[in-house]
C-alpha cells in the first residue's frame, strides 16, 4: 500500500465546507444514528461504521478550530501559519494535513459506492444506499447540501470528499506549488505565526486554492490561474 500522505493545504472555507457537513447530513442518516438499535445502511464492499471512523480521523487531521473557521463562526484560525501578501493583506492559512492511506482507500471505496448507487440501474445490493441520499435531498436543510435526487446528493458527497481523495497539486506547476507550501511550513516550524510572501508565492497559493474549489464545487469557476 502507498505511504500515508501529508498535504500542505491552504484552509479554504468554501472548499472544505462540504467535508465538514458530511457528518450530520450524510453519515447520521447512513448510520441510522437516531434510531436506537437500528443497523446502518448496508454498503457493498465497506462497513459504514468503518467509513465513519475513517472520516472522523480525517477531520481530526485538520487544525483545531477549522470547523468554526469554515462555518464562519470564527474569523481567525489560531496556531496555524498565516501567509501575508506583499500588500499586507491575508493570503491564506496553510497547514499540513496528514491522511492515512488506509483511510483514503476506505473513503475512496465509499465514494465509488455512492456513485454506483446513484446510477439509474444500480443493481442488487445498492438500493438501500440509493434511498438514503434521495431522502437527504428531500428533507435536509443544511446550508451546503443541495436539494435534489439521489444522484445530486451522491455527486455532492463525492465532491465534498475531494480534499481527501484528490490532490490539488496536479498540472505542470503542481509539483513546484507543493514544494513551495511545504517549504513555507518548514520555515515557519513551531514558532512562526505568519510569513510574508511575494506575488509569485501568492499566485501559487491561489492556484492550489482554485484547484480545491473546482474539485469541491464543480467546474463553474472558470479556468484556474496560470500566473
Amino acid at each position: 500500500m502507498p505511504p500515508d500522505r501529508a498535504l500542505p493545504l491552504p484552509i479554504v472555507p468554501d472548499a472544505l465546507a462540504g467535508l465538514f457537513e458530511l457528518e450530520g447530513a450524510l453519515f447520521l442518516t447512513l448510520r441510522n444514528a437516531l434510531v436506537p438499535g437500528a443497523a446502518g445502511v448496508p454498503i457493498p464492499g465497506v462497513v459504514i461504521e468503518d467509513v465513519f471512523e475513517a472520516y472522523l480521523r480525517v477531520l481530526d487531521a485538520f487544525p483545531e478550530g477549522t470547523p468554526e473557521f469554515v462555518e464562519e463562526r470564527e474569523d481567525e484560525l489560531h496556531g496555524v501559519l498565516l501567509l501575508v501578501g506583499p500588500d499586507g493583506g491575508n493570503v491564506a492559512y496553510v497547514a499540513e494535513v496528514e491522511v492515512a492511506e488506509a483511510d483514503r482507500v476506505l473513503l475512496g471505496a465509499f465514494s465509488d459506492a455512492l456513485g454506483h448507487a446513484a446510477d439509474p440501474s444500480p443493481g442488487p445490493g445498492y438500493e438501500p444506499l440509493a434511498e438514503a441520499p434521495a431522502k437527504i435531498g428531500r428533507e435536509c436543510d443544511y446550508q451546503w447540501v443541495p436539494e435534489g435526487d439521489a444522484a445530486t446528493i451522491a455527486d455532492w458527497a463525492r465532491r465534498a470528499l475531494s480534499p481527501v481523495l484528490h490532490s490539488p497539486f496536479e498540472g505542470p506547476q503542481g509539483a513546484a506549488d507543493h514544494e513551495l507550501l511545504s517549504e513555507l511550513l518548514r520555515i515557519a516550524g513551531d514558532w512562526e505565526n505568519y510569513i510574508k510572501v511575494d506575488q509569485n508565492d501568492e499566485a501559487a497559493v491561489g492556484r492550489v486554492a482554485v484547484s480545491m474549489l473546482r474539485a469541491a464545487l464543480g467546474d463553474g469557476l472558470g479556468a484556474a490561474p496560470t500566473a
